[in-house]
């Protein structure tokens, strides 16, 4: 089943960055087009002074295409980022930090090590999506109003840390069946042979910690457990 998982979610992403390039590459470039043309055609009607009725409404035209294209480029991004294809997994996180400081005005400082080992793309892709959910979840529960992003390199381990200043998880969310977005997180950290460790302090913040060998596992592992209010995936010895 895990296998399976695996499978679909690969699928799943390699959709989504075919789309996101058509989107980029056939639509982004038809609406660019559409805004040179009208533009053009603005400079040479009020060129002849034939009504600057006509001149507003071809301006109200190139700002609706110039929102098009910017709608475009937001749904591109958010199918498949391509910093997380041309610049890797860091660069991507601190392109996603400074977006969603811009969406949220929640600050979000991001801290790496000087040099990131690069993980395959199916890890990179995953631990993105986590820290993607990560951030939903610190608008949507934590009250917070910073986060601290940390990238590591321990031995043979990419480590990546996101630590809230908000209320704290509790321990009745944690252990909630209910909880779609920690379990994906957890699902999606144990395909690749990661663990996904998140504990909460109240009125001190959560810290969510996800671990990923840089090497290729070949490991049994079992069912991740939930107790004492953390959420950790039991390595079988």
């Amino acid at each position: 089943m895990r296998r399976l998982a695996a499978r679909v979610q690969t699928a799943r992403e390699e959709e989504r960055a075919t789309l996101a390039r058509e989107l980029h590459d056939e639509l982004g470039q038809t609406l660019t087009a559409i805004k040179l043309e009208l533009g053009r055609a603005s400079a040479e009607i009020n060129k002849q002074q034939l009504g600057s009725m006509v001149v507003d409404r071809l301006q109200s035209l190139i700002g609706f295409v110039e929102i098009g294209i910017a709608t475009v480029r937001r749904i591109a991004t958010d199918l498949r980022p391509a910093t997380l294809d041309h610049q890797g997994l860091a660069a991507a996180i601190r392109w996603e930090a400074m977006t969603f400081r811009a969406r949220t005005g929640l600050r979000c400082h991001v801290r790496s090590d000087r040099e990131v080992p690069r993980l395959s793309s199916e890890r990179q892709t995953v631990v993105f999506r986590i820290f993607q959910e990560a951030l939903t979840n610190v608008v949507r529960h934590a009250s917070a109003s910073a986060v601290h992003v940390t990238l590591a390199h321990r031995r043979a381990v990419f480590e990546l840390q996101i630590r809230d200043n908000g209320r704290g998880i509790s321990d009745a969310r944690l252990t909630d069946p209910g909880s779609v977005g920690l379990l994906g997180m957890q699902e999606r950290a144990s395909l690749i042979g990661g663990t996904f460790n998140i504990i909460g302090k109240r009125g001190k913040g959560t810290t969510v910690t996800v671990r990923v060998p840089i090497v290729e596992t070949t490991r049994t592992r079992r069912p991740v457990s939930r107790a004492s209010g953390t959420l950790t995936e039991q390595r079988s010895r």
